[in-house]
Parts: structure tokens; C-alpha cells; sequence
């Protein structure tokens, strides 16, 4: 069974920068990795939202962003660009994710978890027989992470600021 790791650990501990050397590494490996990240966007030094990022085209698009926009989903100050996932996800075509050595997915998180679309994928995606790699919210309560983490030989690795390295080591250990 090809390994299912999810990083989890509280907010700005660095999943997303451990994502981020994970990739470059595997990328000097010459892996194949499908996917996307979601990158912070700032302004002034400010967290203004974040977007969404394929890493297989390298589009780029908004997925939330603070302020009062005319969308029907929002957390807290942020509009959810749930569309934007959406046509995202639609880009990631299964069989190319099943070629692919990981699929990486940053994150698993409430904003993502909007869309009923990326729940029916996750279920697929964590059944199949492919390699992923994902962060998830330490605090998340959704019947998809329970589901995700009833599943046998997942992997949950609780990242801090003082393991990343450690983290590190043991994830390419795995693959």
C-alpha cells in the first residue's frame, strides 16, 4: 500500500513550509507530483487571504480573501472563492494523479471542506492506491477527517516548529 501521510500540528507551526521542502526535494528526486497548495497572500506585511495553486500548471487563483465580496461562503473575515477550488480540482485529472509518485493536497482545512466537490474527491483519493501527502487542521471538525482517519495505514505526523526537521527525515524515510 503506497503511504497516506497527513501532517497536522496548530496554526503557523509550518506545515505548509514543510510541504513546500518536501516538494523541492521530491522534485530533485525527479518524483512526479500532482496537487496544489494553498499559499498565504499578504499586503503590507498583513494576511490579506490565500489562493490556490496547482503544481502541475502553476495557475494561481484566489481562494479566500478578507473583506465583503458578493460570495455565498465565509469563514470568519474571509470570502471563499469556492469556485475557484473547484475549477482547481477539476484540472486534476485522476489518471494523471494515479502516474504521479504523490499527490500533495495543502489543506485539508474548513475552507477547502465548503465544497462538496473536494469531499467526494478526498473519499476517492484516500481510498485508491496512491501516494499522498496532505495537511489537515489540528482543530478541524468534520465527518471527513474522521472518515479520512478511520481509514488503515494512514500516517499522522504532528508537526511543531521545534520537529520540522525531524518530520522531515521521517516522511522521505516513508517513501
Amino acid at each position: 500500500m503506497k503511504p497516506k501521510i497527513l501532517i497536522t500540528g496548530p496554526p503557523r507551526c509550518g506545515k505548509s513550509t514543510l510541504i513546500s521542502m518536501l516538494i523541492e526535494y521530491f522534485k530533485k528526486k525527479s518524483y512526479k507530483i500532482e496537487g496544489f497548495l494553498t499559499p498565504e497572500i499578504r499586503k503590507k506585511g498583513k494576511r490579506i487571504g490565500f489562493d490556490i495553486k496547482n503544481l502541475n500548471t502553476g495557475e494561481q487563483v484566489p481562494l479566500a480573501r478578507i473583506g465583503t465580496h458578493d460570495l455565498q461562503f465565509k469563514l470568519g473575515r474571509y470570502s471563499i472563492f469556492l469556485e475557484n477550488l473547484e475549477k482547481t480540482l477539476d484540472k486534476l485529472k485522476f489518471d494523471d494523479i494515479k502516474k504521479a509518485d504523490f499527490l500533495i493536497i495543502d489543506e485539508i482545512g474548513k475552507m477547502e471542506l465548503f465544497s462538496k466537490k473536494f469531499q467526494e474527491l478526498l473519499k476517492k483519493l484516500f481510498k485508491s492506491d496512491i501516494s499522498i501527502l496532505a495537511t489537515i487542521g489540528q482543530k478541524l471538525k468534520h465527518p471527513i477527517k474522521d472518515h479520512i482517519l478511520k481509514i488503515p495505514n494512514i500516517v499522522l505526523l504532528n508537526l511543531t516548529k521545534q520537529n520540522q526537521q525531524e518530520i522531515f527525515k521521517k516522511i522521505i524515510s516513508m517513501v
